[in-house]
């Protein structure tokens, strides 16, 4: 199984107080995380990894007609390069060194750099998008192969996101 290997370093606010943590490369998280648990109130991480990056890449040619399309349906069949099938190539380097940096505060976020995924059925195969967002996800693979399922990747992105209260 592939899986990107460096170093992690956290600090973070949940409901028993603050907490920091400096070891290992916590995998799949963006914000700082006690016990496997995301940092209720937020908080600040930074990543150094290495390891295979690969993403399948959007027809960005195509982008422009679509970015300020608010119709989900017609905007993610034809843009989203993960699940639509529409992907122009998959992006691969064997070996990349990249890093991580979030800032957290509550329900806000914002990061940059190569965050990890794990390729799975949700992130690897077609779906058929509905306008109440209750996607239906398809056996069928879009990109890749059956073999990556399990593996994680690095995956350069950037966002700032304001997500859903973390409540009991």
């Amino acid at each position: 199984m592939n899986k990107p290997k460096g170093i992690s370093f956290e600090i973070g606010k949940d409901d028993i107080g603050w907490f920091w943590y400096f070891g290992k490369l916590k995998l799949l998280k963006v914000r700082p995380s006690r016990n496997n648990i995301d940092a209720k109130y937020g908080g600040f991480k930074f990543d150094i990894m290495f390891g295979k990056t690969r993403r399948p890449v959007s027809r960005f040619y195509k982008i422009w007609r679509f970015f300020f399309n608010k119709d989900y349906v017609s905007h993610e069949t034809e843009f989203n390069p993960w699940n639509s099938g529409n992907h122009w190539f998959v992006w691969t380097i064997p070996f990349d060194i990249g890093f991580f940096i979030s800032l957290s505060f509550w329900i806000f976020e914002i990061y940059f750099g190569s965050k990890t995924y794990a390729v799975n059925r949700i992130s690897q195969n077609l779906k058929i998008y509905k306008p109440d967002r209750n996607d239906i996800i398809m056996d069928e693979i879009a990109w890749g192969d059956a073999a990556e399922k399990g593996n994680v990747y690095m995956c350069p992105s950037a966002a700032f996101r304001v997500g859903k209260i973390l409540v009991d």
